[in-house]
């Protein structure tokens, strides 16, 4: 419809329309027509009289329509009058269709028919064609046999005058010649003929071969590339780069070692200097002449896994005359590094791509293994190193004293060296080995740290032997200050313990993503070593995640070692402070309680307050209530450290009460079983020595109540069966336990019913 409209308006144009402007009818054309819109835009137009614009719109509209039928009526019958020609002309195209179609046919008969009386004599024609090529190839070679020995009495006329540019030209012709003269007879002599004019041309130009490239004669080098390279023996002419390129390292290396006086890392740093140097020259050079750095890079590879002396003697001579072997390693190890990285640095171009750059990584594995691979037996000894440097430490150091208070205080002072030492040896790790020599320096730590915990073993066995009958508050002090020492050393270890696990993820991560920097560095000395390492690795990284909040740990035996230690210490704590308990329950014999000034009344006529306490009970709990204030550091929120170090020595530690009261528990349990023990061993009881005995347990359940302590429950029921008349013995034993009922009973001396 909207192309009917569009031809429509095209024909009323042409024809003239009512309308005075083109644009009025264009609008009926578009896609987009809107009659409203028209008529506001033509409204507008007319100045606002609607009456006369809708009166003139309405009689252009008819005009209009008027024009579009006429011409609508034209163009039909312009139709209709060409139909009969279009058909006409449809109809000649088929028939000539049709004839084209006939003569192809004919065509493709003729050409199959041509192609069956033909076929014999193309064949025939190749045939001859490749004759012809063959006699032509043969006469070609007739040509050059004729020549051979012309060509081979010129070439041996022009080395014999060293005549190189024209000899090297004359070998070229005698090999195109060999070329074309493959498969005739004699092949194996004119080989060999053309390989001895080769050897002769080589050793003739040899030594200027040689004087060029020791002078870098750019010309002249790429002059015999071409003549190398035309003979076919460019890989000899880059052996003969390689030699002179390893005969200036040696020549500066040797250089270098007769210049030092010290004999120390500074001949290593001149060398690695004047390498460096060399280096850059030759990557310039090379690239313009090979168009690649690779025989250079190879050539300084080879020279230096080849230096003599080598590089390893030197070190030991130099560790030999040293005094402190750690810096010394360390300077050397220092200088590798640093010469390492510039070595690769302008291997791979320079800071801006000053030189040609080797893009081949298997050479510079190549070059990397030339320069660090030497040290690694350093690498392997360094542990060993170590180990003795620490021992010797520890051997010098001064614990047990005269007294245990020499001995606490020598370990207080003690541990800030042993901890000092060991950070200074991860350091030295990193320093001298780039963390190679970690996990063979974990187990030197760990066999060091657990050595030097023998030293609180031997403390403790002092402050032991040193316990006397009587009270010692001085001893009993000493022993929670050993303990606070032992808990600080065991916090400094732990952090040491993280350093050297955070060491480990380091390490494993540069080799797991393959840094290029880890190239030109040392490495782990064997694949065993990479996958203890990262099995290692792996363990901490677990640890880590599992989101338990757990420490990770590496020192093992060190931490089993720790809690026997923390323990044997605690132990040695509580002994010191139950000394004095032992001695006053010893007063109760194993044939009675120990009463002394028994009264002669009978034993049934006397009024329990008549019984007092006596003197060996009332001194255990004088002692009981003394303890507190004697044991100050528990008492009153104790360090951090310390109250780890009595967790790791009794898990009871870790409730919420304070740790003096854990204690004191500790000691009134102790007390208790004592006094039971000894209760068991009275064999008789008069019915005095009962109450009295019943007295004692009595205050003394008094004095721990005092103490926010409870009597335990075998003492109570105790009491309640030494106080129990004889005729309700029974009754009163109800519910108590049946052993103890029977215990006292046979005390008392009591019939059973």
């Amino acid at each position: 419809m909207a192309s009917n409209r569009r031809s429509t308006c095209c024909s009323e144009t042409a024809l003239g329309t009512p309308f005075g402007n083109v644009e009025d009818i264009d609008a009926f054309c578009g896609e987009d027509f809107d009659v409203s819109t028209w008529l506001n835009q033509s409204y507008e137009r007319t100045g606002g009289n609607k009456e006369a614009f809708v009166s003139s719109l309405v009689s252009k509209m008819q005009l209009y329509v008027q024009h579009t039928n006429v011409a609508l009526e034209q163009t039909g019958g312009l139709v209709l009058k060409n139909v009969p020609q279009v058909i006409h002309n449809a109809n000649m195209l088929q028939i000539e269709t049709g004839l084209l179609k006939q003569r192809m046919s004919q065509v493709q008969r003729e050409i199959s028919h041509l192609h069956a009386e033909t076929g014999d004599c193309m064949a025939s024609l190749e045939r001859l064609d490749s004759v012809k090529g063959r006699l032509q190839s043969s006469r070609q070679c007739l040509q050059e046999a004729d020549g051979w020995g012309k060509l081979a009495g010129e070439l041996d006329d022009l080395l014999e005058r060293s005549d190189i540019d024209a000899a090297s030209s004359k070998l070229f012709s005698l090999q195109k010649s060999l070329a074309a003269q493959v498969g005739l007879h004699g092949q194996s002599e004119r080989e060999g003929q053309v390989e001895y004019f080769k050897n002769r041309l080589e050793a003739l130009i040899s030594p200027s071969v040689v004087a060029a490239l020791r002078s870098l004669d750019g010309a002249a080098c790429r002059r015999y590339v071409g003549i190398f390279e035309g003979i076919g023996r460019l890989d000899q002419y880059r052996q003969y780069y390689r030699t002179v390129l390893k005969s200036f390292v040696h020549e500066h290396w040797r250089n270098a070692v007769e210049g030092s006086e010290s004999g120390g890392s500074d001949v290593l740093k001149e060398f690695y200097d004047l390498l460096l140097e060399l280096l850059k020259t030759h990557l310039r050079w090379c690239g313009q002449t090979f168009g690649a750095v690779t025989e250079c890079v190879l050539a300084i590879a080879d020279a230096l896994e080849n230096l003599e002396p080598t590089r390893e003697s030197v070190v030991r001579s130099a560790l030999k005359r040293s005094s402190d072997k750690f810096w010394t390693l360390k300077q050397f190890a220092h200088v590798n590094v640093a010469a390492g990285g510039q070595m690769e640095l302008w291997a791979r171009g320079g800071p801006q791509q000053e030189v040609s750059k080797c893009t081949d990584e298997s050479v510079l594995d190549r070059l990397s293994g030339a320069m660090f691979t030497y040290f690694g037996i350093f690498l392997k000894e360094y542990p060993t190193l170590e180990n003795a440097h620490l021992e010797a430490a520890l051997q010098n150091l001064t614990i047990v004293g005269t007294t245990p208070s020499d001995s606490v205080h020598n370990l207080e002072s003690a541990n800030t060296k042993v901890i000092r030492w060991t950070t200074e040896a991860l350091t030295r790790c990193e320093e001298i080995t780039q963390n190679c020599a970690l996990l063979s320096l974990g187990s030197v730590l760990q066999n060091y740290l657990v050595a030097y915990l023998d030293h609180y073993n031997r403390c403790q066995k002092h402050l032991a032997a040193s316990q006397q009958n009587q009270t010692d508050w001085n001893l009993l002090q000493l022993s929670v200050v050993l303990l606070q020492c032992l808990g600080t050393f065991r916090q400094t270890v732990q952090e040491a313990e993280q350093t050297f696990v955070r060491s480990v993820l380091a390490k494993q991560s540069q080799m797991a993503t393959g840094k290029a920097v880890a190239r030109f560095a040392y490495r782990l000395q064997t694949k065993g070593d990479a996958n203890e390492l990262e099995k290692l690795a792996t363990t901490f990284q677990q640890t880590m995640a599992d989101g338990s909040g757990s420490t990770v740990e590496y020192f093992a035996e060190f931490h089993e070692r720790m809690k026997r230690t923390c323990e044997d210490i605690h132990d040695t704590l509580l002994r010191i402070a139950f000394s004095p308990i032992t001695n006053h329950l010893k007063q109760l014999e194993a044939n009675g309680s120990g009463t002394v000034g028994a009264s002669s009344m009978p034993a049934d006529s006397l009024p329990d307050f008549s019984y007092a306490p006596q003197e060996y009970i009332t001194l255990i709990c004088q002692y009981l209530l003394t303890l507190p204030q004697h044991l100050e550091p528990l008492l009153f929120a104790p360090a951090p450290v310390l109250k780890a170090v009595l967790e790791v020595a009794d898990t009871r530690y870790t409730s919420s009460r304070p740790c003096a009261d854990v204690f004191l528990a500790l000691i009134v349990e102790e007390s208790e079983a004592l006094y039971v023990e000894q209760i068991e061993n009275i064999c008789s009881l008069a019915p005095s020595e009962a109450k009295q005995l019943a007295t004692d347990i009595e205050y003394f359940g008094s004095v721990l109540e005092e103490m926010g302590q409870s009597l335990g429950n075998n003492l109570q029921q105790t009491v309640k069966l030494l106080r129990a008349p004889l005729e309700s013995y029974s009754a009163a034993a109800a519910g108590c336990d049946p052993m103890l009922v029977a215990a006292i009973r046979q005390k008392r001396n009591l019939v059973s019913c």
